[in-house]
C-alpha cells in the first residue's frame, strides 16, 4: 500500500512539476512578443512632411516609419507640429527594455519604464471617443490584453474597467504611454460631434461598475458589470455600431482591434502590416 501511494505521489508531482515547466515556457514565449522593433530601415521624412497633400501610398509610408495613421498625420501637419512626427519615428526605431510585473494574482503587464533611459511614447492626437488597445497584459502565454475610451481629450482622461476586483473607472491617459505596444482607433463612419456623445455616455453611465469577467456581448436597459473590452463594445452598441469582430458571446481587446470599422490613429510596438 505505501509503495502505491509513493507512485501515485511521485506521479502527481510529476505533472504539476511538467505543468509548471509547461506555463513558465507559454509565458516566457508570451512575454517574448511584447513589443515589435522595425526590421525595415528608418527614411527621412521631410520632402514628405513639406507637401501640401499626401497620396495614399505615402501616408501608408508614414504609418510604417512613424505609427501614425493619415487622421493624426494630418492633425499634427494642421497643427505646424511636424516634429512631433519625427520624434514618433525616432520612438519607434528605438530598441527598448521592458520589465513584466503582475497586475492580478493570474495575470502581467510589460511596460517600459524599467531604467531612467526609457521614458515614455507619447499619444500626441486623441478624440473623445477614441479607443485605446494593448496586447501587452497577459494570463500566462494568453494574450488577453486590455482596452480604454477617451472620455476627456482636454484633460487627456480615459474610461476603463482595468482589472479584475476593481470597478470601472476614469484614469490618466499616461499610463497607456509606458506600454510596450499600444494602438489608437478610431470610428470611421461618425463625426466627431457623435464620437463625443458616445464618450459623454460612458462616462456618465459606465464609471463605478463592478468588473465581471464574463460579461456578454448583449446590450439591455441595465448594466450590472463589465470587463475592459465589453466596456468599449457596449457603449458604441448603444449608439448602433457593433465593434465586436467576430460575434461571440464574449468580446475581447483582439475582436475590437479587428473591428473593420475603425481606423488606425497611432500604433506603436506593433507590425504596421498586422
Amino acid at each position: 500500500m505505501k509503495h502505491k501511494w509513493n507512485k501515485a505521489a511521485f506521479g502527481i508531482c510529476l505533472s504539476v512539476g511538467l505543468l509548471g515547466a509547461f506555463l513558465f515556457l507559454w509565458t516566457a514565449a508570451a512575454e517574448g512578443e511584447a513589443h515589435y522593433t522595425p526590421d525595415y530601415p528608418m527614411e527621412n521624412l521631410q520632402a514628405y512632411l513639406e507637401k501640401e497633400e499626401l497620396t495614399e501610398e505615402e501616408y501608408t509610408l508614414l504609418l510604417r516609419q512613424t505609427g501614425l495613421g493619415k487622421p493624426a498625420v494630418d492633425e499634427l501637419r494642421k497643427r505646424g507640429e511636424t516634429d512631433k512626427i519625427k520624434e514618433l519615428q525616432q520612438a519607434l526605431f528605438r530598441e527598448v527594455e521592458l520589465c513584466c510585473t503582475p497586475n492580478t494574482i493570474i495575470s502581467k503587464e510589460e511596460l517600459l519604464l524599467c531604467t531612467p533611459e526609457n521614458s515614455p511614447v507619447r499619444i500626441p492626437v486623441v478624440e473623445e471617443g477614441d479607443i485605446l488597445i494593448t496586447f501587452n497584459c497577459h494570463v500566462f502565454g494568453w494574450r488577453v490584453g486590455h482596452a480604454g475610451l477617451v472620455v476627456s481629450a482636454k484633460e487627456r482622461l480615459t474610461l476603463e474597467a482595468r482589472v479584475l476586483g476593481s470597478d470601472s473607472a476614469v484614469l490618466p491617459l499616461a499610463h497607456w504611454q509606458s506600454y510596450p505596444s499600444f494602438a489608437v482607433l478610431r470610428l470611421k463612419e461618425a463625426s466627431k460631434k457623435q464620437r463625443q456623445e458616445i464618450a459623454e455616455y460612458a462616462a456618465a453611465n459606465l464609471n463605478a461598475l463592478p468588473y465581471r469577467l464574463t460579461a456578454e456581448a448583449e446590450v439591455g436597459e441595465e448594466i450590472s458589470g463589465t470587463q475592459c473590452a465589453h466596456l468599449v463594445w457596449y457603449v458604441y452598441k448603444r449608439f448602433g455600431y457593433d465593434l465586436d469582430s467576430d460575434g461571440g458571446r464574449i468580446v475581447t481587446p483582439r475582436d475590437i482591434f479587428d473591428s473593420p470599422l475603425l481606423e488606425i490613429v497611432q500604433i506603436y510596438g506593433m507590425e504596421p502590416e498586422n
